[in-house]
């Protein structure tokens, strides 16, 4: 028998079709990237519509609680939820949308002396101890000089300090400020160092071989790796200042949000204090928002940023 016949069966390979070829041409990978893109969208709008839905639900049962609690004669009597002690949410909506209102009882001179003295603290704070972090972190010889030194006041109590520092500056603007940037330089100091350290030493050395200059493995490398830590301090440093400038106003001051809690506890005005903590609260979480969005758009490049 001949080699053919014992070959058995060819398979004779199909030739695709114009209309075939046309259709595995990479033309159609936008169309695909354009419906990938929209339902990543859909996705993360449903998300972060459940994600408010529950916080609100949650907000919803602890105010409801709260307030059904403190009008309950049994609870009155038998726990914590005196209206005398805790006041009521209704009363606490009540007190703020009336501080709202211009007028002699207007809340906004206090809120915006308080704000005004965050902001200010918080710039400081977060800038000087952005570049001290950074600088110590390219020079480690000079960082385990000061290490002791720096460990020693960070571990000093940073309340007590606040009447000498209220002594030393006054009751206006100034002891505030720097009340403010006390507690705030050494958290982002820290994260700052820590983040500069952290950058590792092939990576640099490699950029040195590309023929990098110390300049541009500063502004290109250094700094955007410790950006991103210390950004990560920055919610933490926005609560810490308003704690530091609401500590300062206690102490010695006639206005702002801090006076206006310590005049409350004077007077046992539960409801004043609460509105004045609730909107304390809401001023930070407005903060933390927006250091986030400048965050987005500066550390764009990060993972968790990418769309």
């Amino acid at each position: 028998m001949s080699s053919h016949a014992m070959s058995g069966p060819q398979v004779v390979p199909s030739v695709p079709s114009t209309s075939d070829r046309a259709s595995q041409t990479p033309l159609a990978a936008p169309a695909d990237r354009a419906e990938y893109l929209r339902r990543s969208k859909r996705e993360a709008i449903a998300r972060r519509s459940r994600i408010t839905l529950w916080q609100l639900a949650i907000l919803a049962v602890i105010l409801g609680g709260w307030e059904i609690a403190t009008r309950i004669p049994w609870v009155v009597q038998n726990t914590i939820f005196d209206p005398f002690f805790v006041s009521q949410p209704s009363r606490i909506a009540v007190r703020l949308w009336a501080w709202m209102q211009p007028g002699p009882n207007s809340i906004w001179p206090h809120l915006y002396l308080t704000l005004q003295a965050t902001l200010l603290g918080l710039a400081v704070g977060a800038g000087s101890g952005f570049v001290v972090g950074l600088a110590l972190s390219q020079n480690r010889y000079l960082a385990d000089i000061m290490n002791p030194y720096i460990v020693a006041f960070n571990s000093m109590p940073r309340i007590a300090f606040v009447p000498l520092i209220t002594m030393f500056f006054g009751l206006g603007l100034a002891s505030k400020v720097v009340t403010a940037w006390f507690v705030v330089f050494f958290l982002v100091f820290f994260n700052t160092y820590k983040g500069g350290v952290s950058i590792e030493r092939e990576m640099l050395d490699f950029c040195r071989t590309l023929g990098g200059s110390r300049s541009q493995i500063l502004w290109r490398v250094r700094i955007p790796t410790t950006a991103a830590w210390t950004f990560a301090s920055l919610p933490n440093a926005i609560s810490f200042a308003l704690i530091g400038v609401v500590l300062a106003e206690f102490v010695g001051s006639t206005t702002g949000m801090g006076y206006l809690m310590i005049s409350s506890l004077g007077a046992l005005n539960a409801t004043d204090m609460f509105a004045s903590v609730t909107l304390l609260s809401l001023v930070g979480i407005g903060l933390v928002y927006c250091v986030r969005a400048i965050e987005r758009r500066v550390l764009h490049w990060l993972p968790e940023f990418r769309e």
